[in-house]
């Protein structure tokens, strides 16, 4: 409560309804002063890569627009909030909403701590509730909830990349491992990345790696679904994978993606200390130990984009650049790289949403970027999602000729 006993009105109420996670109605009063919080500098804007784009997500417009409508409505008390007007729709219009990827670009430069991916998803909870979505995010969120993948395919399907790899991959449901792998949606579905999947798993055999994954027990981790706003959602998944990874005898967790690696490590109620890493630190933790050893120099000249997801989130920078130089390439670095490195723009959801008119997508830009670098032959990605949204963008910007996309697990299996 405001001095005088007058309510600090909820931000994410305000929209219709008072609609929030758990259902959890209570003020946010340290929501409300981000707004007179707000320098106007801009620094956020110029990092976002949804404003460089095009689309109408300004982070400093955002944040104006917030501060703007409480102070129209001023501290109001509890039992006027009914009568206050819609914040979405009226104040910010949905389009602006939903066109965030959750980068954080914004968060890291803004001076004072400004938390403006954190309000969008909790506008985006009351949207979800509302039914105010995206018809191709709906099929998405639908398939997570009826498949547990957003690919909506059988659970079944989930290990069949496995099929033809010998010795067989262990079922980390059913005998005991070192590390259980969670594969994630995208490198277990996705067609296009089954070779990169298969390629990771020869890795881990060849280099005498013990550990197995959990087959049709394992779900999508929730961590875009979450950030897309349907919270029910993901409690649901992550109610099924702990269910399965409590059935599980493992020592550490290895993640494909580093959106899976956020959630696991820092969202799910896991009990125990257990090591949850990135493929990239495993690699990286393996060639320091000697159990990891290269055969051969690539002599490749590359440059390495940082996932958010993998960097800024979670501040691993060092792990993917110490296995690209230990396989012999050479790495150039883009203007924006480590905790400054711009988004591929499928984060938060955006993967499963329409792209709406942009005059150039974030992926396009970060590809265009690349292939500025005198002598570079490769973009070094280390995430499924990265590798399906930079192969598409070289096609669109015509780069074909000048670079080409390579998951950081093809250099090591190269090099071996």
């Amino acid at each position: 409560m405001a001095p005088g006993g007058v309510a600090f009105p909820p931000l994410y109420c305000r929209i219709h309804h008072c609609h929030s996670p758990g259902g959890d109605a209570s003020p946010r009063p340290d929501r409300t002063l981000d707004g007179d919080a707000c320098t106007e500098c801009g620094r956020c804007q110029e990092a976002c890569p949804a404003h460089g784009a095009g689309t109408p997500l300004s982070p400093k417009e955002f944040i104006l627009a917030l501060r703007e409508s409480l102070h129209a409505e001023g501290l109001a008390h509890r039992d006027r909030e009914k009568n206050l007007p819609p914040l979405i729709g009226e104040a910010i219009p949905q389009e602006m909403v939903w066109a965030c990827t959750t980068c954080g670009a914004c968060v890291h430069e803004c001076p004072v701590m400004v938390e403006h991916v954190d309000t969008i998803v909790d506008l985006r909870r009351n949207l979800v509730i509302e039914g105010a979505i995206d018809a191709e995010l709906q099929d998405a969120l639908t398939n997570l909830g009826r498949y547990g993948n957003s690919f909506g395919k059988s659970e079944r399907m989930r290990a069949r990349w496995t099929k033809g790899i010998e010795p067989k991959i262990k079922d980390a449901l059913k005998e005991p491992v070192e590390y259980l792998w969670f594969v994630g949606d995208y490198a277990s579905y996705s067609p296009t990345l089954s070779e990169i999947t298969k390629m990771t798993a020869k890795v881990y055999q060849d280099i005498g790696l013990d550990f197995g994954v959990l087959y049709k027990g394992e779900n999508n981790s929730g961590n875009d679904v979450r950030r897309a706003g349907e919270e029910g959602l993901y409690e649901m998944l992550v109610e099924k994978n702990m269910k399965a990874l409590k059935k599980s005898d493992y020592q550490a967790i290895i993640t494909t993606d580093p959106h899976t690696y956020n959630s696991l490590k820092n969202e799910y109620p896991l009990e125990d200390e257990k090591p949850i890493l990135h493929y990239s630190e495993l690699l990286a933790q393996l060639i320091d130990s000697g159990e990891l050893k290269f055969s051969k120099k690539l002599g490749y000249k590359v440059t390495f984009h940082d996932p958010c997801y993998l960097g800024r989130y979670n501040g691993v920078y060092d792990a993917p650049r110490k296995v690209i130089e230990a396989t012999g390439c050479e790495l150039v670095e883009m203007p924006r790289h480590g905790d400054c490195a711009l988004c591929c723009g499928a984060g938060g959801g955006r993967i499963w949403m329409e792209e709406g008119e942009m005059e150039e997508r974030p992926s396009e830009s970060r590809i265009n970027e690349a292939v500025a670098l005198d002598g570079v032959s490769a973009l070094v990605v280390a995430c499924p999602k990265d590798v399906t949204m930079y192969a598409d963008a070289v096609k669109t910007t015509g780069n074909e000729e000048k670079i080409v996309v390579k998951d950081l697990i093809e250099l090591v299996h190269e090099a071996l």
